[in-house]
């Protein structure tokens, strides 16, 4: 870190643009840091409620004819929802800040247009590059667990047939509630909390949020490599959007294909 600072000449625009990189990488991580312990249960807790809401419910949305893949859309407002929000909501009165303790990370310029969504553009080709050479990992990890499983807890893609009315819900709550409140509770929230200096906080960060998704642990390895591009760009850079927009693509795009009737 201090090598960055001193790396920085003085004087000129383009000095001063430096500077303020420079601080944004020095001051991302929070004053205040979770125990490791704190740090294991905010990162997992909200993804295993999820998962045990599913495991319970699930069964009776299949009997009642309906998929499985809706059951655990319904878990996004029933549990995800009120969870990381409810945690966000009692730390920001708890810091007396509200809502601004979430830049935390020590983003201080806005992002232009452009630069926003280049920055979304380099993410989203950076973390489909790395999910295809973890792909392989993928099936063989779901053909070990699926004779543990049940058919309906296998929640692999978009089941064949689901309605359009389940499509737009999908949509509406995969695609952009969930990765909003993720993106809050986890870069926002978690990640300058993390107990771990350095280099080494955007991987745990994005390790610890591939294993909250209990439900799919066949992804954990896509899940790692897609949202570690992520991790190290809110350190790098501190801002918030370009990575919710990003992940919003991630969750969003398939569904969207799918109602269009893109196969």
């Amino acid at each position: 870190m201090s090598f960055i600072a001193a790396a920085v000449p003085a004087g000129g625009a383009g000095s001063r643009a430096n500077r303020r990189a420079a601080q944004v990488i020095q001051s991302w991580q929070a004053p205040e840091r979770h125990s490791l312990q704190r740090t294991l249960a905010l990162h997992l807790a909200p993804g295993a409620l999820l998962t045990l809401a599913f495991l319970l419910g699930a069964p009776q949305v299949v009997r009642a004819g309906a998929s499985s893949y809706l059951a655990l859309l319904l878990c996004i407002p029933l549990v995800l929802v009120p969870v990381e929000v409810g945690i966000l909501v009692v730390e920001g009165r708890r810091t007396g800040h509200r809502w601004r303790f979430l830049t935390a990370c020590g983003g201080r310029s806005r992002l232009s247009v452009g630069e926003t969504l280049l920055s979304v553009a380099a993410l989203y080709l950076i973390a489909a590059a790395a999910t295809l050479l973890v792909a392989p990992c993928r099936p063989v990890v779901l053909s070990a667990l699926s004779g543990w499983l049940p058919p309906w807890a296998i929640v692999d893609s978009l089941p064949a047939g689901v309605s359009r009315g389940t499509l737009w819900f999908g949509l509406a709550f995969s695609g952009l509630v969930a990765p909003v409140v993720e993106e809050l509770y986890f870069r926002g929230f978690l990640l300058p909390r993390i107990p771990v200096g350095g280099a080494w906080a955007p991987a745990v960060n994005a390790a610890l949020f591939s294993i909250y998704h209990f439900f799919s642990p066949w992804n954990y390895a896509a899940i790692f490599v897609a949202f570690l591009p992520l991790a190290y760009y809110v350190r790098l850079r501190g801002r918030l959007l370009p990575v919710i927009i990003s992940h919003c693509l991630f969750n969003g795009l398939g569904i969207a294909g799918a109602l269009a009737g893109v196969s």
